[in-house]
């Protein structure tokens, strides 16, 4: 099913579904209710009170407006404001309410305070998938997830202790409370986990007792007579059984490193910055160490990079991926205090149908009813015209929410935390695992550093050590041409002066709004050429890419021999989806799994995959970096801290550096 937006229709002050017919909450006390069935039903300030360091995942059905995840972070702050108790809350929704109509519920829901604010300020529009928020720091994390909730919770991989079954009542909402749904539920469970609903329904009962909880009733709230409270009692969980065991999550089958405490993170770009930002955010010591003497100096050195997401016509993982890794960079953008348009704009961006093919791919992307208005919109070239600023001769697809970022600017906030050590002009040698929990990695000075964990993030670098030399990744060189903006306010060299240019343009480059009193544009793409020389013949390719693209503002720049530029080195992958994840032993893989070359379909145990403990990867994002590393670095540190990920398991597969030998396997090449 797709997504869009509820349609409310206010009764009284309290919202009700236009769709469903059905209230979002109590008319009475929403709060109260909440707190009632939810919060009481799951026992969640005893269970606060007796784990107080433990990171409690709870799953609800149904987002509505918050209520119910605004209660219990309101609960677990007053509980434990010192403490590092925290909470991973993931929440479903077929139809999500707009940020109107949240900001209009929760102005009267004062007592929700900061964590409101949080929550509206990172609320993202309809886009199918899951979103990480962040809150207070990273003691408490949202993941919601827009869609059906049977096919969000199937995406999932992760033990839940506590559910919060919630939604519009079955009589009004039957498709929701389905047998798939327990059946779901039962997967992510593990013993003693609890539920609740204000749901008293035989065949909820019924349906939840046939997939192994007990079930109680007790008195309901308010007016209501009866509501369910009930716990999980089959033997093991099932949420380590997987169909792909060779992808099978080390935060399972690797539960020590859970309790890691130090990380080393190689690889200063934005990958690796990114990395140790979300390390550092969970309470691990990283020492971030880069071979250059200052950190963004390759493909992350940019002046300027377009953020925006390049969508395909029909959903895609890498469409969905790219889409969410947008809204996560626009958050910790926003977090870090970055949207100053100094580190980044949130400009928009347009992308110019340039062709005739292009111009018809456009029109299917926003016909085909996959991407909200808020997404993206198609405009003709007058509308382009009034948008750049500067003459547009062609439609164009129309990002609101896209723009650019200054990519060394946004590292360097994200690597302030208390918990990040920085290491310059420092050249990892050698890895080595000298125990099961230790790594020793090896400087050009013979120097040695250790740590529990190690994540390579040094792009084409990674292949120099032997545990990642199988990775089939290869830099494309490409050169990015700046000059002087005609009009830049010498007085003010870091504010956006672009009296002809308003927002980024695409077409088969892109040009961004003026930087340091400098534009910003090309790129040129070379897989066969590792030259860190400008040239002037890239510099004319950029030229032509602009002249086709904004003719009109190409004709006012300088001279060539006037520019300037930089040449940086793309890393690349097979696919063009990153690689994140843990490192496999390359020998081991083709060992266990040789039986693929002769059929794909052979059913393996599920024991634990073979993979170099501890040690994990975080490259190969390409062009699209500013959209990809946040989030795969996000999917890192969840997986390597035992929390769930951001990512819906089918696209951590499509990530895991493992997924070429699986492939050679297959195709009887490895």
């Amino acid at each position: 099913m797709q997504p869009y937006n509820a349609q409310l229709i206010w009764t009284k002050g309290v919202p009700l579904s236009e769709s469903f017919g059905d209230f979002y909450s109590s008319c009475v006390d929403a709060i109260a209710e909440s707190r009632y069935v939810f919060i009481d039903g799951n026992q969640i300030t005893q269970r606060a009170a007796l784990h107080p360091t433990t990171r409690l995942t709870i799953a609800e059905s149904g987002f509505g407006t918050g209520t119910n995840l605004l209660c219990t972070l309101t609960l677990l702050n007053e509980l434990s404001s010192t403490s590092h108790y925290g909470l991973h809350f993931i929440s479903t929704e077929l139809y999500p309410v707009s940020y109107n109509d949240l900001q209009n519920v929760l102005s009267k829901q004062p007592q929700f305070g900061h964590f409101a604010n949080q929550l509206l300020s990172q609320y993202p529009p309809v886009i199918k998938g899951m979103h990480r928020f962040i809150f207070d720091q990273g003691r408490f994390y949202l993941t919601l997830c827009i869609g059906d909730t049977t096919e969000s919770l199937a995406r999932i991989n992760t033990p839940v202790d506590a559910w919060y079954l919630d939604g519009f009542s079955p009589a009004k909402n039957p498709d929701m409370w389905s047998a798939q749904l327990f059946q779901q539920m039962a997967r992510l469970s593990k013993p003693n986990t609890t539920l609740a609903t204000y749901a008293a329904a035989s065949f909820v009962r019924k349906g939840l007792i046939e997939q192994g909880f007990t079930i109680k009733k007790r008195p309901g709230f308010g007016k209501k007579r009866d509501m369910l409270i009930g716990q999980f009692q089959a033997d093991t969980p099932t949420v380590t059984t997987s169909h792909a065991p060779w992808f099978a999550p080390s935060a399972i089958s690797e539960p020590e490193l859970t309790k890691a405490k130090t990380a080393i993170v190689i690889g200063a770009g934005l990958a690796g910055c990114a990395t140790a930002e979300a390390l550092a955010r969970r309470g691990i010591k990283v020492q971030l160490i880069d071979q250059q003497d200052s950190i963004c100096t390759e493909a992350s050195g940019n002046r300027q990079g377009a953020l925006y997401a390049k969508l395909p016509t029909l959903p895609t993982l890498g469409g969905e991926m790219h889409l969410c890794g947008l809204e996560y960079t626009l958050r910790l953008l926003n977090i870090y205090g970055c949207l100053d348009n100094q580190t980044a704009s949130q400009c928009g961006v347009l992308q110019l149908a340039t062709s005739v093919k292009e111009a018809d791919r456009q029109q299917a992307i926003t016909s085909g009813g996959y991407y909200s208005r808020e997404v993206v919109s198609l405009v003709s070239a007058e509308e382009a015209t009034n948008i750049a600023g500067t003459k547009i001769d062609h439609q164009a697809l129309h990002f609101p929410r896209a723009g650019w970022v200054y990519p060394k600017g946004f590292c360097e906030a994200l690597i302030k935390h208390v918990n990040i050590k920085l290491t310059l002009s420092t050249s990892i040698t050698s890895l080595t695992q000298t125990t099961a929990k230790q790594w020793c990695v090896t400087d050009q000075n013979n120097q040695q550093h250790n740590a529990d964990i190690v994540v390579v993030a040094s792009a084409s670098h990674a292949k120099k050590f032997d545990h990642l030399n199988h990775l089939p990744i290869k830099p494309i060189r490409g050169q990015v041409s700046s000059v002087k903006a005609p009009s830049a306010k010498v007085s003010s060299p870091k504010a956006s002066d672009t009296p002809q240019l308003k927002t980024v343009v695409c077409g088969a480059g892109y040009i961004s709004p003026s930087l340091d009193g400098f534009y910003s544009f090309g790129a040129t793409f070379d897989l066969h050429d590792q030259s860190p020389e400008l040239r002037e013949a890239d510099h004319k390719s950029n030229l032509t890419m602009l002249s086709n693209a904004v003719p009109d503002f190409a004709s006012t720049l300088p001279p060539i021999d006037e520019w300037q530029g930089k040449v940086g080195y793309r890393c690349s992958t097979p696919d063009y989806l990153p690689i994140a994840g843990p490192a496999p032993i390359f020998n081991e893989y083709i060992k266990r799994y040789a039986k693929l070359r002769k059929d794909k379909n052979w059913k393996f145990d599920n024991q634990p995959a073979p993979l170099h403990t501890g040690l994990y990867v975080n490259v190969g994002h390409g062009s699209k970096g500013l959209i990809t590393a946040p989030l795969a670095a996000e999917h890192l540190a969840s997986s390597i801290c035992g929390e769930p990920s951001p990512l819906p398991q089918d696209i951590s597969y499509a990530l895991h550096p493992a997924r070429f030998i699986i492939k050679s396997l297959i195709r009887r090449k490895g």
